[in-house]
């Protein structure tokens, strides 16, 4: 069974100081940006609101997903789409859910926007791998697999994918036999 989840990159830590001095100075910029653009705070809180709710309509998406309900989860994931639509985990994740369902060309295309939004990401490789082989482009599946093993060397899973895809090429190249 396939997982509906990702892996969230580490973000480098910055000294405490640093990150308080540096938030001291949004706060103050955005207390002259409120006095000079009063809707500005609107518009900020419009785009908090729409991340929060993309964020839980993700999680609702997934939930469904891991019961097999694909396509109620894609609908949840396309509204989480249209509310944040540079957020790669959506279009990963539908991908996985596109794949399962048989509907092997829309999930290169979204696998495919995912990498493209998140290109350091191994997991949106892996996907995007998966749903090359479905579609029978295996030079392009074992190129998504290489780039994903290089960022992640660890991941057996992408290394199994990717030898099982290098198979795959071999006996490609083997003759008919008659």
């Amino acid at each position: 069974m396939t997982s509906f989840s990702w892996k969230r990159k580490s973000k480098l830590s910055t000294t405490s100081a640093i990150a308080f001095s540096e938030e001291a100075e949004d706060e103050a910029e955005l207390n002259v940006l409120d006095r000079l653009c009063p809707t500005k705070r609107l518009c900020l809180s419009s785009l908090e609101d729409d991340s929060v709710k993309s964020k839980q309509l993700l999680k609702e998406g997934a939930a469904l997903a891991e019961s097999e309900r694909y396509w109620e989860a894609i609908k949840y994931w396309d509204e989480a789409i249209q509310l944040t639509p540079g957020v790669a985990a959506i279009y990963e994740m539908k991908s996985q859910a596109l794949l399962e369902l048989g509907e092997l060309f829309p999930a290169v295309q979204c696998a495919k926007r995912a990498v493209q939004l998140e290109p350091q990401w191994a997991t949106a490789r892996q996907t995007l791998g998966r749903a090359q082989l479905g579609i029978g482009e295996l030079e392009m599946a074992c190129e998504s697999f290489q780039k994903a093993i290089h960022l992640l060397p660890s991941d057996q899973e992408i290394l199994s994918d990717l030898k099982w895809t290098l198979e795959l090429l071999e006996e490609k190249k083997k003759p008919l036999r008659e």
